[in-house]
């Protein structure tokens, strides 16, 4: 691969036969297109709706249903065979209209390919669509222009660009065709390059492209995005183990019953029709729609804090994270350089207060609020700022932006928290008569302005280190503004110096004014820095409080990036790592452990972001990653969750992402995680609990077959129970408050099961004592010569109360859940009334007796289902104090 930053100009130039005054000819630009083809991004082939059924049919459970519909119809038995099929239906359907809604991924990274560029075709300028740019040619770039493809600049002037949505550096990177490197270095500190997706913020330049569609940088991303993710989340996993010991129970319970129909002699058509009943009984039919309801509860919740969830299983795969990946600028940080501290010439030292291009804060001298109007030496140093300047603020509603280099723009909002605006000067008789732009040779800007009948002063900034050299001091001096600007780069603080000639007498004329800046002074320094957003601090420390690593991603410098980490409370702020490191460390053993205990990752590349969060993927960690940027789309795609930024994200990482921050708010995450976590416990209470009603069945049926008695209930009693019953108080149990110390248990691990030995356990103790006393209350109604379809009836009817009953045991996990808190869950009571007048409706209306084989029961046996039911929901919650199942 050839690397165009490390050629010259000519030689780059000479690679793609190209001539930086005439550019291509029209005949070059078109064979070249036909041989590089378009500049645009591949799109991700998404799956069809077809695709997406199929796959949610393609399920052994799905397969086990269609199976009992099939030998129900079979053995003339319609109407079961009816409800099997909608049972079946539910279940499809459910999933594949969640999988539809999720047929997005790079789409939006088409609109990093912009529509039109200015080129060089026949020696003349030309637009022409952004797509049809190849190598080769010469693209004209000016300040504002949006850069279409990778080029090698081959001349330039005052030229920089603002790449942070490449590599998430917030300052505007300046470049220079002078440039050249022998070295492999970071894709950030090529200053000799252009990328597209990128723009361009002041000057000019000529580039010759080198790079255009699939193969520019933004391409290799959106590769990256095609080839990672789809990997299945923990509730996927956890759900899927559900199926295959659903399928378990099924078989064993239908094996079971075949074998002592047949050492009792039991005709094998009859025993063929309980094996389905069995298998009916061992599938929770309504948990897909629970899953859905309650996940979609939380998207809806979730949604009203700010956090928009684009899939049901990200939902709760929030509540398993155990690291956050965070990158720094725009997620941590604002994204927008501010001024923070100021150092004047007397030695005076201010800090300044607010965050971003909003123009609100205050000055503090000394931890006291003062008048900067009360100082005027401060006031001409603010003012100074503002007119050495070309950045440009404006407001659109609420929302502040700058026009120009972020660090311009810095002065220009301090110069607005005091009321100083540049246009308000200018209209106050400040008028520039001289200005030379700012040049990365240079490192300086210098501005003239005539005011006050015919005074001229000459304002200038730039580096300390220049301006220390070239103004007038003593030896003493020199030392003192060395130390402040040492102690304000210390504190990560970009620093930039500003010094004037008041009376200025030189020239005004660009190739004289660099030579005339005698008797300059130096009136100050001023620390500028991109911000940390006001509620990270608090955000990372109930975080971390709560088992949750915090790591900081960034294209930024490592001492930069680890004190912005120091200062937002980040453990193990000292512990980084850069990209060079990560590509020299990647394939070594070590690299997984070196990944786990660095905090800071700087200078990195967006593959490197991919591969830090695989590393830790790797080790079983559930990955959250956030970002805003383009370079943060790989890693957002190939987090478990990846969080995106709604107001300053850029399209693809939105795109790319899970879940949207409409408030771009860290905090946002964590109130994300704590209902992600909620979720998790409702769901876990609900799989309990719809398990324990499905083992209620199986145990009453088996134990009836084992002792030679006639069917306990109907096949159509199982499935009332199971679509009907069931469904409310389970849905209900997504609406349950969040337990106590919630967020101070550490996160679920990957490898945590909800189907484990202790769940199961539960579960079988809790459903084998309601099954044995279901079992015993029809063996003694049949003993006392009730009928059949009475006894069924009954039997059936005792399982709809205890198993509403059980619910009790289930929505608290180290209590008994009737108590004052019921009532903070409506739902449930309301679902528990409306479960139990769907039951007598079954037993008392003529048409369901007719439909469901039922029969009218007395009060004495409805006393004797109640007092059993609360025996059995008072033996079970005995036994889960005795026996800890959580």
């Amino acid at each position: 691969m050839t690397d165009f930053y490390q050629k010259t100009a000519d030689e780059a130039l000479e690679m793609f036969n190209s001539d930086k005054k005439s550019g291509l000819t029209t005949e070059e630009a078109h064979e070249r297109l036909e041989e590089y083809g378009p500049n645009s991004i591949t799109q991700q082939k998404s799956k069809s709706a077809w695709d997406l059924l199929w796959h949610n049919l393609n399920n052994l459970i799905v397969y086990l249903l269609l199976a009992a519909a099939i030998l129900s119809f079979a053995m003339g038995e319609t109407v079961e065979g009816i409800a099997v099929l909608i049972a079946v239906a539910l279940a499809v359907l459910t999933g594949f209209f969640t999988e539809l809604k999720a047929q997005k991924s790079v789409d939006s990274l088409q609109s990093m390919i912009y529509t039109t560029s200015k080129v060089i075709r026949d020696g003349d300028v030309e637009q022409i669509k952004s797509s049809e740019l190849v190598p080769g040619d010469i693209m004209v770039l000016e300040e504002g222009d949006a850069i279409a493809a990778d080029g090698r600049i081959i001349t330039s002037r005052n030229f920089a660009c603002i790449e942070s949505a490449l590599t998430g550096e917030s300052e505007a990177v300046e470049k220079s065709w002078r440039e050249t490197y022998d070295d492999e270095i970071p894709l950030g500190d090529r200053r000799n390059v252009v990328f597209a997706g990128t723009a361009v913020t002041r000057g000019s330049a000529y580039v010759v492209v080198t790079e255009t569609a699939m193969k520019t940088e933004v391409g290799k991303i959106s590769g990256m995005l095609t080839n990672s993710g789809g990997d299945k989340t923990p509730l996927d996993l956890e759900l899927d183990k559900l199926g295959k010991a659903l399928i378990i129970v099924a078989l064993i319970a239908g094996i079971a019953v075949l074998i002592a129909g047949t050492l009792t002699n039991q005709p094998f058509t009859e025993m063929a029709h309980i094996s389905i009943i069995l298998a009916v009984a061992a599938i929770p039919e309504a948990m897909p729609a629970v899953s859905t309801i309650t996940l979609s509860r939380g998207m809806k919740t979730m949604a009203e804090h700010k956090a928009l969830v684009k899939s049901l299983s990200a939902v709760e795969t929030l509540g398993s994270t155990s690291i956050i990946c965070s990158d720094k600028t725009g997620t941590l940080t604002e994204n927008q350089m501010t001024v923070v501290e100021v150092v004047l010439a007397n030695g005076d030292h201010f800090e300044v207060s607010g965050n971003g291009y909003e123009p609100v804060g205050s000055i503090e001298k000394d931890g006291k609020e003062i008048d900067p109007n009360d100082n005027e030496d401060l006031i001409e140093l603010i003012r100074d700022g503002v007119l050495c300047n070309t950045a440009q603020l404006k407001q659109s509603d609420d929302q502040y932006d700058i026009v120009g280099d972020p660090t311009d723009g810095a002065l220009v909002v301090f110069g607005a928290k005091v009321g100083l605006r540049r246009r308000h000067l200018e209209e106050d008789n400040w008028e520039k008569v001289a200005e030379l732009p700012f040049d990365s040779e240079n490192k300086f800007m210098v501005s003239v302005y005539d005011h006050d009948n015919g005074k001229r002063t000459l304002i200038m900034k730039g580096a300390p280190d220049v301006l220390m050299d070239l103004s007038v001091h003593t030896d003493e001096t020199y030392q003192k503004w060395q130390s402040a600007n040492e102690e304000i780069a210390a504190n990560g603080h970009r620093v930039i110096a500003i010094a004037s000639i008041s009376d200025y007498q030189g020239s005004i004329e660009d190739t004289e004014l660099k030579d005339s800046l005698d008797n300059l002074s130096l009136n100050g320094l001023v620390g500028i820095i991109d911000p940390p957003r006001t509620d990270v601090f608090d955000s990372i420390a109930l975080s971390q409080a709560a088992g949750i690593q915090v790591k900081m991603i960034t294209g930024d410098h490592p001492k930069t990036a680890s004190i912005i980490a120091r200062d937002i409370g980040l453990k193990n702020y000292e512990k980084t790592m850069t990209g060079r490191e990560i590509d020299h460390a990647v394939d070594t053993p070590e690299f997984e452990e070196q990944v786990r205990e660095t905090a800071v990752f700087a200078r990195v590349s967006p593959e490197n972001k991919l591969q830090i969060v695989r590393a830790l993927r790797e080790q079983g960690e559930v990955v959250a990653m956030t970002g805003d940027g383009v370079n943060d789309a790989p890693a957002l795609n190939g987090a478990d969750i990846g969080v995106a930024m709604g107001i300053r994200g850029t399209e693809v990482a939105k795109e790319s992402s899970d879940m949207i921050l409409t408030d771009d708010r860290f905090g946002t995450i964590v109130d994300a995680i704590k209902e992600g976590r909620i979720i998790f416990d409702n769901i876990k209470k609900y799989v309990a609990f719809l398990f324990s009603c499905n083992m209620v069945e199986i145990i009453t049926i088996l134990l009836s077959v084992v002792f030679l008695l006639p069917m306990p209930i109907q096949p159509l009693h199982i499935l009332f129970l199971n679509l009907v019953i069931d469904i409310a108080p389970a849905m209900s149990l997504a609406f349950e408050p969040a337990e106590a110390n919630l967020m101070e248990r550490n996160p679920r691990s990957r490898s945590e099961s909800l189907v484990n030995k202790l769940f199961l356990g539960r579960i079988i103790l809790s459903g084998s004592v309601i099954g044995l006393t279901a079992f015993g209350l029809f063996t003694v109604l049949m003993a006392n010569n009730y009928q059949l379809i009475y006894a069924q009836t009954a039997t059936f009817t005792f399982m709809a109360i205890g198993q509403l009953m059980h619910i009790f045991n289930v929505r608290k996990q180290n209590s008994f859940g009737f108590d004052k808190s019921l009532f903070k869950n409506r739902a449930l009571v309301f679902a528990l009334l409306l479960s139990v007048v769907l039951q007598m409706l079954a037993v008392y209306l003529p048409f369901m007796n007719a439909v469901l084989g039922t029969a009218p029961i007395g009060l004495i046996t409805w006393v004797a289902i109640f007092v059993a039911a609360a025996i059995s929901t008072i033996v079970v919650m005995l036994l889960k104090k005795v026996i800890n199942f959580n």
